[in-house]
Order: C-alpha cells, then sequence, then structure tokens
C-alpha cells in the first residue's frame, strides 16, 4: 500500500545540501543523515538540519543521533515555530528501511522518513529515494514535490552542542 506524503514539499535548494552530505560521508564509508523543518502550518520544507559530530555516531550501516542533540534541534524548531517532519539518512546501497530504522527511527504519527541509496553517488532525483510515513507502522509513500519557485532553505548544523548556521 503506498500513501501520499501529504504535500511535504522540497525547496530544489533542499536537495542539494542533503545530496553533498551523503556523498561527503558515503566517500568514507559512512551513513549519514539530515532532518527536514517546515512551518506550523504548510509542508513547505524551510530547514535543511544537517547532523554535525557531537553526539552523532556514523560507520557502515550506522547512523545515530543522541537525545542531547535531538533535544538541541527540536528546542531551536520550538523556539522558531518550525516543525519537524521528515528524516533523511543514507545506505551504502538499497533504499530501505532496516530492522534498526524501523524501530529507533522517529515513531511519530505522519513523520516522514526517507532513505538514499548508494551514498558515494546517490541518485540526485528524490523519486529515487526511498520514502515511507509512520501511522502504526512504516508505510511507503510517494517521494515528495520539488518546487523550483520556492525560496531557498535555511541550512543548519546541529548536535549536542546546538544549532549552528552550515
Amino acid at each position: 500500500m503506498t500513501t501520499d506524503t501529504r504535500s511535504l514539499v522540497l525547496p530544489a535548494g533542499a536537495v542539494d545540501p542533503v545530496l553533498r552530505e551523503i556523498r561527503r560521508h558515503g566517500l568514507a564509508d559512512r551513513e549519514t543523515g539530515v532532518l527536514l523543518l517546515t512551518g506550523q502550518s504548510n509542508m513547505d520544507v524551510l530547514v535543511v538540519a544537517v547532523a554535525g559530530t557531537t553526539g552523532i555516531v556514523r560507520g557502515p550501516g550506522l547512523f545515530t543521533i543522541s537525545a542531547v542533540a535531538y533535544d538541541r534541534l527540536f528546542t531551536f524548531a520550538e523556539e522558531r515555530s518550525y516543525r519537524t517532519r521528515a528524516m533523511i539518512h543514507s545506505h551504502p546501497e538499497e533504499a530501505f528501511l532496516s530492522r534498526t530504522d524501523r524501530l529507533y527511527s522517529l515513531r511519530v504519527p505522519g513523520f516522514v522518513s526517507a532513505v538514499v541509496p548508494t551514498y558515494a553517488a546517490p541518485p540526485a532525483d528524490p523519486a529515487a529515494w526511498g520514502w515511507w510515513r509512520f501511522d502504526r507502522d512504516w508505510v511507503p509513500c510517494s517521494s515528495p514535490v520539488v518546487d523550483r519557485a520556492l525560496p531557498p532553505v535555511l541550512t543548519v548544523l546541529f548536535d549536542e552542542e546546538g544549532v549552528h548556521a552550515y
């Protein structure tokens, strides 16, 4: 069963920082990821939050974010009236949700999780990534629309030390 991403919209400028980080870590044989923040009342991505270093663990088949790093990002979002809507992370080969992804990703109703395959040379088109929405379990969903007319996104770096300009 495939459900819609309920109008999550990626500005064209949101794709580049995602691909840059995935490729950079993929060439070092490490998974990585970003979170996408929107406004309170719509699903247009306004912020790409790139995982930093403190409290972030990366490796082959491994990408984790500490509770403190999540807290720093969620506080940043709340103080600015953003909502954390999605996480995109990478895999070395295929786009699928691993058992670890299914159990330990943010399991919040409506939250979107995407996996970018072939992290050393990730596909530029988000339609080639795997997309899922949480609704009591992870359900496949369509990729978001990429809108070239939206304004540029803010890209930030987050970890246990806080949220900073990228």
